[in-house]
């Protein structure tokens, strides 16, 4: 059955059969939902006609079985099948291209086990990242993983785009603390990774499905990595008289060591910046190493602005529910970019080797203003060579908006050209899929080869990651 001629009455006896009716949603309010994520319109990006595309119909597994049957059902069918975590993405991951099967993964939520001897937590993959650090705090223990959407992301997502948080400098990325996984082939084939920190027999198996935004298989459970709760922390805030001084200081701490848990410094191109440190764990060694930090801020012409402010930032790093919908309501509002009166609001994010950054920053701030692009930041994340920018222009016609979308995919390559990449923390989506045989040159191929392998009938979250 082709994805465009898939339809309701085609697909959904098939799914009573493996599914209680109440866990199969076809109400359009529900499907309209499912069928998108975080993924914004005023991004610089020219989303195909009709996406997203209304999905056949949810369903909302239980269970590791529940997702293996759907699955299978949809892999005899041809149709394709689209993961839905915490909807939180902004790279268009979870979009719904064709007319597809979404599997709600937010049914899975259970934390199936914690063990503070082995310093681990068990949970399914659609278990939300705050409830999961909520039931390890009981244990003295903590996730390593804090994302911007912590009380909203589900584990399953989060490990789906090797998702970086605000404690990355400390704990690394999500995929770095990942242990093992449970995961769903197209086949319906149940593959169960062994959860232990270290292997010497052959590739890690869950770190080719983890970063793959469920283009492979479907992620059911997870065992994670779980941290003793810090002693003590101390954060800091410094005022850099410019972007080039804040970036100076961020690289003499990691050159020698002084890893902050957070990192975030954000300056425009001309002006000066904020850069807030975060160092946790055992009191020793957070009394040893933020004044010696904080020196080094000093040494670079940061003047420190007080705790009261670096308290403020930390308490209200994280975004809501809440806040998400009223953006998306206001954002359906709006003019789309192309439209009189509308405007884009672009963010990138790209890693480059430290020597290469304010060369990068120089070159792109030149590359956006000549094409009437206002730079309204350049920020670093985690350590130095992890660099973002946030970029505005008015779109008021179809040409304004394709001036934008040119310079992006510019300040991508070039990004590439010069040793870095073009994404280091909410995955590739739809949003840079084009760039990606550029990306991994003879590499995407085997990345194809892996996803025929796998997936044959190519039912598996289609169009994304390239593919």
């Amino acid at each position: 059955m082709d994805a465009h001629d898939s339809q309701p009455h085609q697909v959904l006896p098939h799914l009573r059969a493996v599914l209680p009716p109440d866990r199969i949603l076809t109400d359009p309010s529900s499907l309209d939902d499912l069928a998108r994520d975080q993924l914004r319109r005023r991004r610089a990006i020219h989303l195909p006609f009709g996406v997203p595309a209304t999905p056949v119909a949810a369903v909302l597994p239980r269970n590791t079985d529940d997702v293996a049957a759907v699955l299978h059902v949809a892999d005899e069918l041809g149709v394709p099948v689209v993961e839905h975590g915490g909807g939180t993405g902004l790279m268009g991951g979870a979009l719904c291209l064709k007319p597809a099967i979404v599997l709600d993964m937010r049914g899975m939520h259970r934390v199936l086990a914690i063990s503070a001897e082995d310093r681990s937590v068990k949970a399914e993959a659609g278990a939300v990242l705050a409830d999961v650090d909520a039931a390890l705090a009981a244990h003295g223990l903590m996730l390593g993983h804090d994302p911007w959407t912590y009380p909203i992301a589900t584990v399953g997502g989060a490990i789906s785009t090797n998702s970086l948080g605000y404690r990355g400098g400390r704990y690394g990325s999500i995929v770095d603390q990942v242990l093992g996984l449970t995961v769903v082939l197209p086949s319906g084939t149940v593959i169960r990774t062994r959860a232990v920190p270290r292997s010497s027999t052959g590739p890690r198996l869950h770190q080719l499905f983890a970063g793959a935004e469920g283009v492979l298989g479907v992620i059911t459970e997870v065992t994670l990595r779980a941290f003793p709760l810090p002693e003590r922390r101390a954060l800091l805030a410094f005022e850099f008289p410019s972007f080039e001084h804040g970036f100076s200081a961020a690289h003499e701490l990691f050159r020698l060591g002084l890893t902050p848990a957070l990192l975030d410094f954000g300056a425009p191109p001309r002006g000066s910046g904020r850069m807030y440190l975060g160092f946790e764990g055992l009191s020793e060694e957070v009394e040893a190493i933020a004044p010696r930090a904080a020196a080094i801020c000093r040494h670079h012409q940061g003047v420190d602005v007080g705790g009261e402010v670096a308290r403020a930032f930390w308490e209200h790093r994280h975004v809501t529910a809440e806040q998400l919908q009223a953006w998306r309501r206001l954002e359906r509002a709006e003019p789309a970019p192309g439209e009189p009166g509308s405007s884009v609001v672009d963010y990138l994010h790209v890693a480059l080797p430290p020597t290469r950054v304010v060369e990068y920053v120089h070159r792109c701030t030149a590359l956006f203003e000549a094409r009437g692009i206002q730079v309204r930041e350049w920020g670093l994340w985690y350590g130095p060579e992890l660099l973002s920018v946030a970029i505005t222009r008015a779109t008021d016609t179809p040409a304004e908006l394709d001036i934008v979308v040119r310079a992006v995919d510019e300040a991508l390559m070039l990004a590439q050209d010069l040793g870095g990449t073009m994404e280091y923390v909410h995955g590739v989506g739809i949003r840079y899929a084009h760039l990606m045989a550029r990306e991994h040159g003879a590499g995407l191929e085997a990345l194809r080869a892996l996803k025929r392998a796998l997936d044959p009938h190519g039912i598996l979250n289609p169009g994304k990651l390239g593919l």
